[in-house]
């Protein structure tokens, strides 16, 4: 399974972090997707950080808080899966009422993830979604007896620069200094830079990882 790495590097007089997300396909309610922080680290002017992850994808249900003024995701299951193969699973409640992921098996659409919701009554809101690396990317509100389907983007992911905190909710609809960055197995390593003038971009023909750019 092929593993990606990002440097990002900060070039501007700005403090925040670099933040990783996937805009999700859009969807009709009420399966209507929303977009989480998928990686964040702060980056300070003159410095860089690097993101690392592989591109294993599984589902992942659980809760989402405010804290500190923030809309956070917090995943408590994740049941690893294949979006080729084992692409389909339940949600409901196990026989104590604990909601649980389970019934892993194939049948889903091709190239998704595919969430079959049971009916299930449970004592706080629950959240589903999927994750890459381990990390929830995109999350949507339980509702009983329906079928959520995901497509995750294994080898593209989105940069965007200011104040987030991994499981935060993005609202891809309205950012604007955004970056979009492909990986491939022969393009595994990438590199993005917030400029002087504050504008995300990548920078192109890398030999090897120079400390800066």
């Amino acid at each position: 399974m092929p593993e990606y790495r990002l440097t990002c590097v900060n070039n501007s007089k700005l403090h925040g972090n670099f933040a990783l997300f996937q805009v999700p396909p859009q969807a009709p309610a009420p399966t209507r997707l929303t977009s989480v922080a998928w990686l964040a680290r702060p980056a300070a002017p003159g410095t860089q950080v690097r993101f690392s992850w592989s591109t294993e994808v599984g589902f992942i249900w659980g809760e989402r808080g405010t804290f500190g003024g923030r809309s956070t995701f917090t995943a408590y299951q994740y049941v690893p899966a294949d979006a080729d193969r084992e692409n389909l699973i339940d949600f409901t409640a196990d026989s104590f009422g604990a909601p649980a992921l389970q019934n892993l098996r194939t049948g889903g659409a091709q190239g998704s993830l595919s969430i079959r919701q049971l009916s299930g009554t449970f004592d706080f809101p629950i959240h589903l979604g999927i994750a890459i690396g381990r990390s929830p990317i995109y999350t949507v509100d339980f509702t009983p007896n329906v079928l959520s389907i995901f497509t995750p983007h294994c080898h593209r992911c989105w940069v965007v620069f200011g104040n987030y905190a991994v499981g935060e909710t993005i609202d891809v609809e309205a950012l604007t200094n955004t970056q979009v960055v492909d990986f491939s197995t022969t393009s595994p390593s990438q590199r993005v830079a917030l400029t002087p003038e504050n504008i995300l971009q990548q920078v192109a023909g890398q030999q090897g990882d120079p400390p800066f750019c």
